[in-house]
This record gives structure tokens, C-alpha cells and sequence, in this order.
């Protein structure tokens, strides 16, 4: 630790910002003595070896860039979180001697993404529908207006596609899950309630269930805290993580 706490004491850090490195190494190391933990010791004292190492190296990297010290702080402990799944993985590889499926932190980002970027189709998908039934019952005369909640689905569904494309890059992913979130929250519920004036199928179901507007807000409520997980896991530039992070990944 002595050797982490002078590479990380260094550069613009404060005494409270090195001391803040140091707790977060520790945290790191102390959850790889709690899954070696059994294992042969000569395996175990590699794969601590291994994270010791990694931590000086992260360290070093991050001063030597010009990183704040809390910033550092932060990137170790989203490094240990994010390799909780493919630590246990290793540790039944170690075990069983058998190869299991890895959750590492790629494959979880991949999932994300792929989870929000679902999530943004799908709401896209929502107001594109919403703005085809307002545009025929306009036609067709069933409707002379566009009810207040058929707008706000039709301009939910804009900001989610602008939002979805934030999406293809790592820089703005955060921006746009969070945008995501919020159309999330909204989109259903006043898809359901535009629904009650440009379908008549539709008013029928909403009038004999009547949980289906809750449902609608659950279901919102549900999307937003998926998209949230994404922008907390996208929030922190990707410089923050070097290189040599994806050492233990890669065994």
C-alpha cells in the first residue's frame, strides 16, 4: 500500500483526496482476500499480487494524466463493482476447473446498452404511433384536435429518438439514457390517455381496466431506473479506466 499511496500523493491531489485513494484501495483488496479466500495459496497471493499491481499502475496512469486524487478514488471503486461478476466467475473457474460464462464488465456495459437502446426504439415506436392515429382520426374527421396528451407523446417520442442516437456514442450515452429516463417515465401513461380519444378499441379496454394507466407509470417507472443504472454507469469519462484495467478481465 505504501508504494499506491506515493504514486497517488503526488500531482493535484490533497492530503483528504490521497486519503481517499487509499480507502478505496483498500476496499479492493480486501474484497480479493474475501473471494480468494479457500483457494490455494499460491493462487490466491498471485490474484492479489495481480490487483496490487493493477491499483499502483491505475494510480501512477491517473496522476501522471492530471486526474484528481477523488476522481481516482472513484474509478477504483467503479473498477471493483463493475469486476464483482467475473471475480466470482474466477474464483468457481478456480474451484470447479470448469470455464463458466463471464459477466465482466464489457459484457454488463454490452447488455446495458443494449437494454437502453431497446428502450429507446420502443419509445420511439410509441410516439411514432400515437402521431399515425392522430394524423388519421384528423383525416377521417373522428377528431377535430389534438388532444394535450397525444402532443406530448408525439414530442416524447422526438426526444427519445434524438436521445437513442446519443446512445451510438460512449461520450454522450449518459446524456442520452438520462433523456431516456424521463420520456420514459411520461411516454406510456400519455400514450394510454391519448389512446382514449383516437381509439375507440382503446376506450373500451381503458375504461373496463382501470389499472391500466398505473400499469402505464409502473412501466415507466421501471424504464427510467434501467436508463438511471445507465447513466451513472456511463457517467464517468472512459479515460478514467487505463489499459492495463482490463488485465484481470482478460483471465
Amino acid at each position: 500500500m505504501s508504494g499506491l499511496s506515493n504514486s497517488s500523493g503526488t500531482g493535484n491531489g490533497t492530503g483528504t483526496g490521497t486519503g481517499a485513494v487509499e480507502r478505496a484501495a483498500r476496499a479492493t483488496l480486501h474484497w480479493s482476500l474475501r473471494y480468494t479466500g479457500g483457494l490455494d495459496p499460491v493462487v490466491a497471493a498471485d490474484r492479489q499480487n495481480e490487483i496490487l499491481s493493477d491499483l499502483h499502475e491505475q494510480a501512477a496512469w491517473a496522476t501522471e494524466a492530471g486526474v484528481s486524487q477523488r476522481a481516482i478514488a472513484r474509478s477504483i471503486r467503479a473498477r471493483m463493482l463493475r469486476g464483482i461478476p467475473a471475480d466470482l466467475s474466477w474464483r468457481r473457474t478456480q474451484l470447479t476447473g470448469e470455464e463458466t460464462a463471464r459477466w465482466s464488465a464489457p459484457r454488463v456495459d454490452g447488455l446495458l446498452v443494449a437494454a437502453v437502446a431497446l428502450i429507446g426504439i420502443v419509445q420511439v415506436a410509441v410516439g411514432t404511433y400515437i402521431a399515425a392515429r392522430q394524423t388519421r382520426a384528423l383525416l377521417i374527421g373522428d377528431i377535430g384536435f389534438i388532444p394535450s396528451s397525444a402532443a406530448i407523446t408525439i414530442a416524447l417520442g422526438s426526444i427519445a429518438l434524438v436521445a437513442t442516437a446519443l446512445l451510438w456514442h460512449r461520450s454522450t450515452r449518459h446524456w442520452g439514457a438520462m433523456m431516456l429516463a424521463v420520456t420514459g417515465v411520461l411516454i406510456f401513461a400519455q400514450s394510454v390517455e391519448a389512446l382514449y380519444y383516437l381509439s375507440a378499441t382503446a376506450l373500451v379496454v381503458i375504461l373496463r381496466v382501470t389499472w391500466l394507466e398505473p400499469a402505464a407509470y409502473a412501466i415507466g417507472l421501471g424504464v427510467a431506473i434501467v436508463c438511471l443504472t445507465g447513466t451513472a454507469q456511463w457517467a464517468m469519462p472512459a479515460h478514467l479506466v487505463p489499459a492495463t484495467s482490463n488485465r484481470r478481465e482478460s483471465r
